[in-house]
C-alpha cells in the first residue's frame, strides 16, 4: 500500500505557459498524482488558441466570465458555450479551439495527466 502525500498547491509563476490569448497553469505540477492533472485557464484578451486535439479526457469548470470553444469535427464546426458555474466535457480525441471572454478564468481538469509518456 502506498502512502499518499497530501497538498495544497499554490501558485508557481514556473507552471504557467501562454496558450493562445491565455496564461495555462499547471496547478498539480509536482503533486506526484499519477492519473489527474488539475490546470487553471485565464483569458487575458479575445481570440482563439491554436486548434488542438485532447489526447486526455477534460472537463472545464467556468469559474468566471463565458468560455466558447468551437468543436471542430472534420470540415464541420459547433460552438459549446460555458457561463460562470457551468461545466464543459470534452472526450479523448476531441478537436477544439479554446476562446473565452477576458477576464474568464477555468478550471481544467484532464486524465491522464501523463498523457504525452502513453503517446510516445
Amino acid at each position: 500500500m502506498t502512502t499518499a502525500l497530501n497538498h495544497k498547491p499554490t501558485f508557481d509563476p514556473s507552471n504557467v505557459n501562454d496558450f493562445g490569448p491565455a496564461k495555462i497553469e499547471h496547478r498539480t505540477a509536482g503533486c506526484e498524482l499519477q492519473q489527474l492533472g488539475t490546470y487553471i485557464m485565464t483569458f487575458e484578451e479575445s481570440g482563439f488558441s491554436d486548434p488542438w486535439t485532447v489526447q486526455y479526457e477534460e472537463t472545464i469548470y467556468v469559474i468566471e466570465g463565458q468560455a466558447r470553444l468551437v468543436i471542430i469535427n472534420g470540415k464541420h464546426k459547433d460552438t459549446l458555450t460555458g457561463d460562470a458555474d457551468e461545466l464543459l466535457v470534452l472526450p479523448k480525441g476531441t478537436t477544439v479551439q479554446y476562446s473565452a471572454t477576458p477576464g474568464t478564468r477555468l478550471l481544467l481538469s484532464i486524465s491522464p495527466v501523463h498523457w504525452r509518456d502513453e503517446v510516445a
